[in-house]
């Protein structure tokens, strides 16, 4: 630096520091400004912070900006009344959750893209499925013959369904909206013991009241009708013989009339099982034999295994099981007509022997599917609807699982499961 430069310095230097100050000074309140004004969107990013990580307890300190200060107010009051409303959410769907485990109806709950989002535990034993398998899939990844009848109930419907084992449900499909979506649900009810005590009480009281009536006035009916036929010799030879024949069909419906309420009083006084050890391929042998007549006539197969006839062994009431094959095998014959095959399979798995009697009639309709074991319910237009009811009555006394299903190609296919083989 120079005599002249040093000499201005000199002169002005207290100019130069004063300016120096000023520049300063203005740099600091700059940077106050600066942070004064940064500072909200400070705030903000901190409260967006706090909201992506839901830490819903956290809270702002107080501020010395008048501003800012109310800024840190409004943000704790957010963040309080969604921690409030966050224990209230979690109360409730603690709440639902409860109940959901200990409702004993099954519920299905679907997510927005129609996928199972969860089930509770009455349902994993209904489907015998767990919970944690069915995430994410579709209805149809069940396995099980309600799924099928799940699918055809429309949104908004209750009704009562049958599956192939007799067994019945009152189903509830509906919706609730969730975060502005439509969320599907199932509520599935089983009703089966219900509504066959229900059933069982109404009809036991029905043909013990018909029974008693026919019963008494069939008997009057017979004993006149015998005396006048036992008459018949006192008419003119001309008239005897239609004379005869009319009593004789007469007397022939009484006595049909009087089988027939004897079949309907036989399910009202089925008695309980008298558990004995009997040869199962023993039994569908001498079943065989008693409708081989009409097997030939009809020109219908019938095929017994030549495997497992000495393991084929049951504990279980021989008469009642007896009844229980005539009825499945004298169906299988009706449904067949003419040309036909029933063939008969033993399988043996996990200490149970399987019986399956496959024929090649007509098999069952959609719509008569749903009531086959319903009492009196009958497909044939003569039919009674005893045979499957005392089917069902005996086989449910005897806690064997069965169930009547279509075969792929064509005819049905009955199954039953009995259990402790020796």
């Amino acid at each position: 630096m120079n005599t002249t430069d040093q000499g201005i310095v000199d002169s002005n230097k207290w100019a130069f520091v004063s300016a120096e100050l000023i520049i300063l000074v203005s740099l600091i309140l700059f940077i106050r400004l600066i942070n004064k004004a940064l500072a909200p969107f400070e705030c903000v990013d901190l409260f967006t912070n706090i909201l992506n990580e839901q830490d819903y307890t956290a809270r702002f300190s107080p501020s010395s900006n008048k501003a800012l200060e109310n800024l840190m107010i409004l943000f704790n009051q957010m963040l309080s009344q969604l921690y409030d409303e966050r224990l209230k959410l979690g109360d409730r769907q603690g709440m639902l959750q409860q109940l959901m485990n200990s409702i004993p109806s099954s519920i299905i709950v679907f997510d927005f893209d129609n996928k199972i989002s969860q089930i509770n535990p009455a349902a994993e034993t209904l489907f015998s499925v767990k919970s944690a398998d069915l995430v994410a899939t579709a209805l149809n990844a069940i396995d099980h013959p309600l799924i099928p009848l799940l699918n055809k109930v429309e949104l908004e419907q209750s009704i009562l369904l049958s599956d192939n084992e007799g067994k019945r449900y009152r189903c509830h499909y509906n919706s609730f909206r969730d975060r502005g979506f439509d969320r599907n649900f199932y509520i599935i009810e089983e009703l089966t013991a219900e509504l066959k005590s229900s059933e069982k009480k109404t009809y036991d009281k029905l043909i013990r009241l018909m029974s008693h009536e026919v019963n008494n006035t069939i008997a009057a009916t017979s004993s006149v009708l015998q005396s006048c036929l036992y008459y018949a010799d006192q008419i003119d030879k001309e008239e005897r013989h239609d004379y005869e024949n009319a009593m004789r069909l007469v007397i022939k419906r009484t006595d049909n009339l009087n089988q027939f309420m004897q079949e309907y009083a036989q399910v009202v006084r089925l008695p309980k099982p008298s558990i004995e050890s009997c040869n199962l391929y023993h039994l569908l042998l001498s079943t065989q034999q008693l409708f081989q007549e009409r097997l030939t006539k009809q020109q219908i197969e019938f095929h017994l295994p030549n495997n497992l006839i000495e393991q084929s062994i049951i504990f279980a009431d021989q008469r009642q099981i007896e009844q229980v094959l005539l009825n499945i095998i004298k169906n299988a014959i009706e449904s067949i007509g003419n040309e036909g095959i029933i063939r008969v399979e033993f399988i043996t798995r996990n200490q149970l022997l399987i019986l399956r009697i496959k024929d090649t009639g007509e098999g069952i309709d959609e719509h008569s599917q749903q009531d086959l074991f319903t009492p009196f319910f009958s497909t044939k237009a003569e039919g009674q609807g005893i045979g499957l009811m005392l089917v069902s009555e005996i086989l449910e006394a005897h806690n064997f699982s069965f169930s009547l299903t279509n075969r792929s190609n064509r005819g049905a296919c009955f199954e039953i499961q009995f259990s402790a083989i020796l």
